[in-house]
Formats: structure tokens, C-alpha cells, sequence
């Protein structure tokens, strides 16, 4: 079995405001499910509606090059990145706001950063974005994400 993710659709979604580096802060808005295999190893990711996270935090210069919109193709990625990021991969339980990284058998577990950052990447592609764009994004978040491996959820501004 090789390596793959899935997901139905693009998660739900309003905008609720602004985050500290004037970012859109949204809000899921119906619960939303995906699924990945990594190394022989099936997870799945659920997330309830109510989760708040900052979109693709990318710095807005590197959008253009990427390719990413507001509202585009990297909606569940960068919900699904966000998840994991915040929750240090489930080793931060509190960071999950009712959120649940689970093995195919209901087992909760925890995932590194190599795999959260290969899911974003994948789940990209899976998207529809070309793979060179999403390795341009997977290359920005392996050299600037560490600093957000469990960090707190965004602040609204306004």
C-alpha cells in the first residue's frame, strides 16, 4: 500500500475575523474528516465544527507563487496542518479543541512533524494544486513551521 490521503470535500467555513499578522481567522462550520496512509500506518483526522484556525499562514508574498487563495485548494490542507501543528501532533491533548487524530481502529494518536508536513503537501496535490507548487509550500513549512509546532491558536483581532 503506498502512501495516500483523502478527503470529500473542502471544509466548511466562515471568516470570524482578524489574527495579529492581520490574517483571516475562520471558523468550521460542519464537521470535517480526512484521511491519510504514511508508511503503512492509516490515520484519520476529525475536526467538529466550531475549530478556528488562520487559513494557510503563508506569508501573503508567496501566495502568488504557490498559488494559494482564500477559499481555494489549500482549505483542508492548511485546516488539517493547523490541527496537528497546534496540538504538537496530539501530544498537546488541550490543542485539540475536540478535534481527534485516530488510527483506522479508533486508537488515538500522535503524529511528528514530518508527517504533518508531508500531509499538507499531499493533500495539496490531492486538491488539485500541482505538485511543484505544493512542494514550494512543503519546502516554506519544513524552513520557517517549526516555530508553530505546538503553538496556540490564533488570536482574533477583530
Amino acid at each position: 500500500m503506498g502512501d495516500t490521503v483523502w478527503f470529500e470535500r473542502q471544509p466548511a467555513h466562515r471568516t470570524t475575523g482578524r489574527n495579529e499578522r492581520n490574517g483571516f481567522v475562520e471558523v468550521v462550520t460542519e464537521p470535517w474528516t480526512c484521511r491519510w496512509s504514511y508508511r503503512e500506518n492509516i490515520r484519520t483526522l476529525a475536526v467538529p465544527a466550531g475549530y478556528t484556525w488562520d487559513g494557510a499562514s503563508v506569508p501573503r508574498i508567496a501566495w502568488t507563487a504557490i498559488g494559494i487563495t482564500p477559499g481555494g485548494l489549500a482549505d483542508g490542507p492548511s485546516l488539517a496542518h493547523d490541527v496537528l501543528y497546534r496540538a504538537a501532533g496530539g501530544r498537546k491533548k488541550e490543542r485539540l479543541c475536540g478535534c481527534t487524530i485516530q488510527t483506522l481502529y479508533g486508537v488515538d494518536v500522535v503524529v511528528d512533524r514530518d508527517e504533518a508536513d508531508w500531509l499538507f503537501k499531499e493533500m495539496c496535490v490531492f486538491a488539485g494544486m500541482r505538485r511543484s507548487r505544493a512542494v514550494v509550500a512543503y519546502g516554506a513549512i519544513r524552513i520557517f513551521g517549526e516555530k508553530y509546532w505546538g503553538g496556540s491558536a490564533p488570536k482574533i483581532m477583530g
